[in-house]
């Protein structure tokens, strides 16, 4: 065997466990969902499901998992009590109910890899009124230090104002209907990404209900001395 076929074997198996190697510190994403529907509540539910083949990643995996599954079933719960109550006074003054109640969770997964995951939820909820209501829950986990993280452990707070010029640069508000100004310290949710920092804030933080939700994107580039992660 000549020195040429050497290399090129050798670089070939270097490669195929570069390959390997990278396989096998991913996470894989994967998409649950359950419907329950009755005369009183229709409930629906679509939710990410991570794993890893690597022992210790899909610890942390199963960790993140447990605490989607907590927050679904807080919900469903909050939403049979407010039912339970609804129904009660509605009856106690002799009223017909407006049903059923409705409670509609979505996901975005915004990073999933050997270092983080970061996933926002969406919420919506309508409980015997005229309109529902959107709420947005985030849980940003690091596999490696094995903790979630608050924005407080993704941005450096002590660079506040600095982070609420970069947030307030990137707010697009082409029909001025949002009234208030965006920072961190109204922030409802913080998520990120491996190109940008995504600040959402609940309806009604930032304007009236018609404006709905605001979503601003920050490019990590610009938030480079403001980042805590890694």
């Amino acid at each position: 065997m000549n020195g040429v076929m050497r290399s090129c074997i050798f670089l070939a198996l270097l490669l195929a466990l570069g390959i390997s190697g990278c396989k096998e510190g991913t996470v894989k994403t994967g998409k649950d969902f359950f419907s329950y529907q009755t005369n009183e509540f229709n409930i629906m539910a679509r939710y990410p499901v991570f794993t890893s083949p690597r022992v210790e990643v899909d610890r942390g995996c199963k960790v993140v998992n447990g605490w989607i599954s907590h927050l679904i079933d807080s919900l469903q719960n909050d939403l049979k009590v407010q039912l339970k109550e609804y129904i009660q006074k509605a009856q106690e003054m002799k009223e017909e109910p407006m049903l059923p109640f409705e409670l509609d969770i979505k996901d975005s997964v915004f990073m999933a890899d050997s270092r983080y995951i970061s996933v926002r939820f969406s919420v919506y909820t309508l409980t015997g009124g005229a309109n529902g209501l959107t709420e947005y829950y985030a849980v940003n986990y690091s596999l490696k230090d094995k903790k979630f993280l608050t924005p407080e452990g993704i941005l450096n707070d002590d660079k506040r104002a600095e982070i609420n010029k970069q947030i307030q640069r990137n707010f697009k508000n082409p029909e001025n209907c949002f009234s208030e100004v965006p920072t961190l310290a109204n922030v409802t949710a913080v998520n990120f990404s491996e190109s940008d920092v995504c600040f959402t804030y609940n309806p009604l933080v930032l304007g009236a209900h018609y404006c709905g939700a605001a979503e601003i994107s920050v490019p990590r580039m610009l938030l480079k001395g403001d980042l805590l992660l890694k």
